[in-house]
């Protein structure tokens, strides 16, 4: 004598009793009925639909920067070189770059008791060049942030540099009363640079600082640099 398994025959029993109710109703009677006796069983699939679909376009989409540039007592540059800065740097698909203008030194500006937001990204290591003014780069350097570039840029941009006469030199004493001599900028006046950028005549220096370490980025970025410088 064939087995019959009685909880399955109850299930299958159920379900044709169901699709039955339903076929005799009429469409929004359906959908009021449905609602009623299987709205808990939707919402759980809604939601457990919404977690995978935000888990794969979060694997898709997601960013976390690693390289970052300022304009700094200025808000004009080119908005579509940066955009297109990600590729240029050869960056990995999720990293990400990011060049951001008005930031400024002047004390009009500052945040009331938030501070200066200058220093609130420069603090939170959001900076590893920037474009700004004479103004600019002393308050970097009194900051402390800036990088010489006698440590950083490669030797085709130093002998480039001092060849040109261009590097921005400062005496600059530390917090131990040792005074060292640091090239802390490099003059862009009337350069490629300006140009590639879409930077205003006010921009004339280019400062390093480093801050998020991506050495990697930071020597493509040097690259770039020297492409522009030699017209390639």
């Amino acid at each position: 004598m064939e087995y019959v398994d009685k909880e399955q025959e109850q299930v299958t029993k159920t379900l044709k009793g169901e699709k039955k109710k339903l076929s005799q109703m009429t469409f929004g009677q359906k959908l009021e009925y449905i609602w009623e006796y299987y709205k808990f069983h939707i919402i759980v699939a809604l939601l457990i639909v919404g977690a995978i679909t935000w888990g794969v376009h979060h694997a898709l989409t997601y960013v976390q920067y690693k390289f970052y540039g300022m304009i700094i007592n200025s808000s004009q540059y080119n908005e579509k070189v940066a955009d297109e800065m990600h590729d240029v740097l050869k960056m990995a698909k999720h990293d990400g770059f990011n060049l951001s203008a008005d930031f400024y030194t002047y004390d009009d500006v500052n945040m009331g008791g938030y501070g200066n937001k200058l220093d609130i990204y420069i603090m939170t290591g959001q900076l590893d060049f920037a474009f700004t003014d004479e103004v600019g780069v002393k308050y970097l350097v009194d900051m402390g942030v800036v990088r010489d570039l006698k440590t950083t840029a490669p030797d085709k941009l130093l002998d480039l540099w001092t060849s040109e006469g261009r590097l921005y030199n400062v005496d600059v004493t530390d917090d131990d009363g040792i005074t060292g001599n640091y090239d802390v900028a490099v003059d862009i006046t009337g350069t490629g640079i300006q140009e590639y950028f879409g930077l205003d005549e006010k921009m004339k220096y280019l400062m390093i600082a480093d801050l998020s370490g991506s050495e990697e980025y930071l020597q493509n970025f040097y690259d770039l640099i020297y492409k522009i410088e030699k017209g390639e």
